[in-house]
C-alpha cells in the first residue's frame, strides 16, 4: 500500500524507491562493517552459552538427581555459574561496541539530513513547519537507525537463536517440535493483515508529533508576545487540543501494535499448553525423560522469544519504511540555488559594484520585481526605501542569492551572481539585518560565525572596532561571556554592535543594511550609523532603512514602488 505524503513536502511523492532508500541508509551503516561483524560474533558466542544452559539442567534432573550422582551435580552446578558469568562479560562487551556504531551512525544520518536542510532557501522553510523538520530529524531518524543496525542485528540473533533452539529441540523428539509449530502459519496470515493498519497510524503519529513540536517551537520562541497580550490560557488550550489529538492517535498505534504482538503471542501459548499435555503423557508412559521435556520446554522458550523478535521485526520494517519516506521527502527537495561548475573568482579585496540587470520576480504567482534595474557604483552608499511588501527584502534576498531571479541577472564586481561560489558570494556581501541571530556560545563565537578561521586577535580587533570594548571590560570571561539563549542577556544595541562586529571580520566588499537600527533608540540608533559609516567608509554600502540616520551621507536614494526602482529627487548629503 503507498503510503501518503506530508501535506508540507515540497513534492507529491519520495523521489526514490525502496531499494535506493535501503541504500542510503546502508551507506552510514557501511563504514562501520568491521564493528558490526564482531557484534554479530559476540552474539553468535552468546547464543552457544545460552543454548548450553538447558542442556546442563536436563544432566541436572536425569544424570545427577535422578541418577543420584552427587560430584557430578556439583560439577553441572558450578558450570552453570561459570556460564552465567561468561554470559554477563560477553553481554557488557557487546552492548558497548554496540551504542558506539549506533550512535557514530545515528549523527552521520542527521548530520547528512541536517547539512541538507542548510542549502535549501527561505521558500522551503515557508513550506514546512520547524517542528515537524524536528520531528523528522529526531525520532524518524532514530526509527531509519532501529532499521539500518537494530533490525539486521536482532534478525541475527534471532536465527541463531531460532536455528540453535529448532535443532537441539529436533534431537530430542521431532514430533514434539513440529507440533510446537503448528500455529506458526496462522500468525504469519495476521501479520499480513494488520500490516497496512501499521503504516497508516505510524505516519498518523509522526505527523502529530510534528504539529506538537511546531506548536512549541512558535509559542516558546514568542512568549514575550503571549505574556503582553494576556493569551497564556489561550495557548495552553491549544496545547491540550493538539495533546488530545496525539493522544488519540498514540492510542490507536499502541492498540495495532498490541494487537500484532498479542495475537501472535496468544497462538505460541497454545502451542506451549499442547506441548506440554502431550509431552506430559509421553513423560507418563516412559516415551521421555523429565529432564528432556523441561529441556524440550526452555528451548520451547528461547525459540518462541526470536520468533517473536521475527514477527515484529517485519512490523518495525513497516514503520521504518514510513520514516524513510518522510526523511527522502527532506532529502528530495532540490535546493533553489547551487555553485556553478567552474566558480569565477572575486577580486580579492575592496569594494564592489552592484547591479540590477532587467530583473523579474514573482512570489506566489504575484509579481514582485518587473524589469527592474539598479546600479550601483562600488564604493557607493544606496538607501533603498519603499512600502512593506513593496519587494526590499527580495532584494537583499537575490543579493545573497538565497534564490535566482526568474529574469534578468544581479552582478557584483560585473560578475553575474550565478557563476560565483556561494561561499565567496557570502562572504563578499555582508548582511546585517534589525534580528541579530546569537547562537549559543560564547560572544567571540557569535562574532566568529562567519570567520570560523579567525584567531582571537583578530576577534578582539573586531569587536573593540565596534565599540564592544566598555562591554568587555565589564565582563569578568570578556570575549568568553557566554551569550545566553538568543542573547537574551543582552541589550539591542550590543546585540547590534555584536553584528557589526561580524561583519567587520568577514572585510566585505559590499555591506547589506536591512533595518538594522529600526528596533533601537533614536540615540542609540544614530551612534551605530555613524560607527557603521566610518567602519565602512570604503565599502559599498545598500541601505534598507526609513530611518534619518541611516540617511546621512547617502549617495544616491531609490524607491522601489510597483516592482521598479525610482530615483528620488533629492538624495540626502551629509551636512556640513
Amino acid at each position: 500500500m503507498a503510503v501518503a505524503p506530508s501535506p508540507h513536502a515540497p513534492r507529491a511523492a519520495p523521489a526514490r524507491s525502496t531499494r535506493d532508500q535501503v541504500r542510503w541508509a546502508w551507506s552510514f551503516v557501511a563504514p562501520h562493517r568491521t564493528t558490526l561483524a564482531a557484534i554479530a560474533l559476540t552474539s553468535l558466542l552468546g547464543v552457544g552459552i545460552g543454548l548450553a544452559q538447558p542442556w546442563i539442567t536436563k544432566l541436572l534432573i536425569d544424570d545427577a538427581l535422578l541418577g543420584g550422582d552427587l560430584r557430578l551435580l556439583v560439577m553441572l552446578s558450578a558450570g552453570m555459574v561459570g556460564i552465567g558469568i561468561l554470559s554477563t562479560a560477553v553481554s557488557a562487551w557487546n552492548r558497548w561496541i554496540y551504542i558506539r556504531a549506533s550512535g557514530r551512525i545515528l549523527f552521520a544520518m542527521r548530520g547528512r539530513v541536517h547539512a541538507h536542510l542548510l542549502t535549501l532557501s527561505p521558500r522551503f522553510y515557508a513550506r514546512w513547519k520547524t517542528g515537524d523538520l524536528l520531528s523528522r530529524l529526531d525520532g524518524d531518524i532514530g526509527e531509519i537507525l532501529r532499521f539500518a543496525v537494530d533490525a539486521p542485528l536482532a534478525a541475527l540473533n534471532a536465527v541463531l537463536v531460532l536455528t540453535g533452539a529448532l535443532t537441539l529441540m529436533l534431537l530430542l523428539d521431532p514430533w514434539l517440535t513440529a507440533l510446537a509449530l503448528a500455529l506458526l502459519p496462522a500468525q504469519l496470515l495476521f501479520l499480513k493483515w494488520v500490516r497496512p493498519i501499521v503504516d497508516r497510524r505510524t505516519r498518523a503519529l509522526r505527523e502529530r508529533s510534528g504539529e506538537v513540536s511546531s506548536f512549541l517551537v512558535r509559542s516558546l520562541s514568542a512568549v514575550k508576545v503571549v505574556q503582553a497580550f494576556r493569551a497564556e490560557r489561550a495557548e495552553t488550550k491549544r496545547l491540550d487540543g493538539l495533546g488530545h489529538g496525539y493522544l488519540d492517535d498514540l492510542l490507536r498505534l499502541q492498540m495495532v501494535n498490541f494487537a500484532a504482538g498479542a495475537v501472535p503471542g496468544l497462538f505460541g501459548s497454545v502451542g506451549n499448553a499442547l506441548v506440554f499435555v502431550v509431552g506430559g503423557m509421553m513423560v507418563l508412559n516412559g516415551a521421555f525423560t523429565l529432564g528432556g521435556l523441561v529441556a524440550f520446554t526452555a528451548y520451547l522458550g528461547r525459540a518462541t522469544g526470536p520468533m517473536q523478535s521475527l514477527l515484529g521485526l517485519w512490523m518495525a520494517v513497516r514503520r521504518a519504511r514510513v520514516s524513510l519516506d518522510r526523511v527522502m521527502e527532506i532529502l528530495d527537495a532540490a535546493p533553489d540555488v547551487a555553485d556553478p561548475p567552474q566558480p569565477r573568482p572575486l577580486p580579492a579585496h575592496g569594494p564592489a559594484s552592484v547591479r540590477l540587470e532587467a530583473v523579474d520576480y514573482r512570489h506566489a504567482e504575484a509579481p514582485v520585481l518587473i524589469g527592474a534595474t539598479l546600479d550601483i557604483p562600488a564604493g557607493a552608499k544606496v538607501v533603498l526605501v519603499g512600502a512593506s511588501g513593496a519587494g526590499k527584502s527580495t532584494v537583499v534576498d537575490l543579493l545573497h542569492r538565497h534564490f535566482d531571479p526568474q529574469g534578468g541577472r544581479v552582478t557584483l564586481a560585473g560578475l553575474d551572481l550565478r557563476d560565483l561560489a556561494l561561499a565567496d558570494l557570502r562572504r563578499a556581501v555582508a548582511v546585517m539585518g534589525q534580528e541579530v541571530v546569537l547562537f549559543p556560545g560564547s560572544i567571540a563565537d557569535s562574532i566568529r560565525l562567519g570567520a570560523p578561521e579567525a584567531d582571537d586577535a583578530a576577534v578582539e580587533r573586531a569587536a573593540r572596532a565596534a565599540q564592544l570594548g566598555p562591554l568587555l571590560d565589564r565582563l569578568p570571561q570578556g570575549l568568553d561571556t557566554p551569550v545566553g539563549e538568543a542573547g537574551a542577556l543582552f541589550s539591542g544595541g550590543e546585540r547590534q554592535r555584536m553584528a557589526l562586529a561580524r561583519c567587520l571580520l568577514l572585510d566585505p566588499a559590499v555591506l547589506v543594511l536591512d533595518e538594522p537600527t529600526s528596533a533601537l533608540d533614536a540615540e542609540t540608533a544614530a551612534a551605530l550609523a555613524a560607527e557603521i559609516d566610518r567602519l565602512f567608509a570604503d565599502r559599498t554600502r545598500i541601505v534598507v532603512s526609513h530611518r534619518p540616520d541611516m540617511l546621512t551621507g547617502a549617495d544616491a536614494v531609490w524607491e522601489l514602488r510597483d516592482g521598479r526602482f525610482r530615483p528620488l529627487p533629492q538624495p540626502v548629503r551629509e551636512s556640513a
